[in-house]
């Protein structure tokens, strides 16, 4: 057994295998035989799907969480539509004759990069804001959608999980969400409180460990790796008398 610890964003515990999500990631055409009219075309019909995509995640975060956490999504379509973000984009295809999808990129580079640098922790959690979006510009460009689908059951590990990641996972194989880096500032932090899924951000946790059973204990920030049945028990037990719900997954 081996113990890692984190900070946890829900006092929740659950058993449960881990698997790891690796986010696919585009590699989009630099240049293209389009004038660049032809892209910046190509790049507000893209935009408009997302913001589309992103009214659809609002109105269903509503109908089961609330306006106040729903109103994430129209913060990111109020993002996309973001005077510099989009005269950004707009001035890389003009000025640098690049695809839409480069130009996305390329803004989304710039623009995390930015708010990942400044001082205050939530405005350094806006970057995932920023990857948010234009992953899903990017993803509207280049005709491609995210799989997030699991076989079977699993805690899900990552560097970090984007906002509309939350809405797209599947709630009813979804266990619990381990984040190498992350926010608790971070509006997937928000979105996960909301929505009662356990999860931890700042865990050392290395790919070898992929299939491998993990008890996550939120109430502690420890997470134990292949825990043996004496420790799972003396945690239900612990939990049990402090009268704390307790969460287990099914361990086989």
């Amino acid at each position: 057994m081996q113990i890692l610890t984190g900070k946890p964003i829900m006092e929740q515990i659950v058993a449960g295998r881990l698997c790891f999500y690796r986010r696919p990631m585009p590699s989009p055409q630099l240049y293209t035989q389009n004038n660049w009219r032809q892209e910046i075309t190509r790049f507000h019909q893209a935009q408009q799907i997302a913001i589309e995509e992103l009214h659809s995640f609002y109105l269903r975060a509503r109908e089961q969480v609330g306006e106040t956490v729903a109103s994430i999504f129209n913060i990111h379509s109020l993002l996309l539509e973001d005077r510099d973000y989009v005269e950004t984009v707009r001035r890389l295809i003009q000025g640098r004759g690049v695809t839409a999808e480069y130009a996305v990129q390329m803004t989304e580079l710039s623009f995390s990069s930015a708010f990942s640098a400044m001082d205050s922790p939530y405005m350094r959690a806006r970057a995932a804001d920023i990857r948010d979006i234009s992953q899903r510009v990017i993803r509207a460009l280049m005709g491609n959608r995210q799989e997030l689908g699991m076989e079977a059951p699993a805690i899900l590990v990552s560097d970090d999980f984007l906002p509309s990641e939350v809405m797209d996972f599947d709630q009813n194989r979804l266990l619990g969400l381990i984040a190498r880096k992350g926010s608790l500032d971070s509006h997937t932090a928000m979105l996960i409180r909301a929505f009662h899924i356990p999860s931890m951000v700042e865990v050392s946790l290395a790919a070898k460990w992929e299939g491998h059973l993990a008890l996550m204990d939120g109430y502690t920030g420890k997470i134990y790796l292949d825990p043996e049945q004496a420790q799972q028990e003396l945690l239900r037990e612990r939990y049990q008398a402090n009268g704390c719900p307790v969460e287990y997954a099914a361990l086989s």
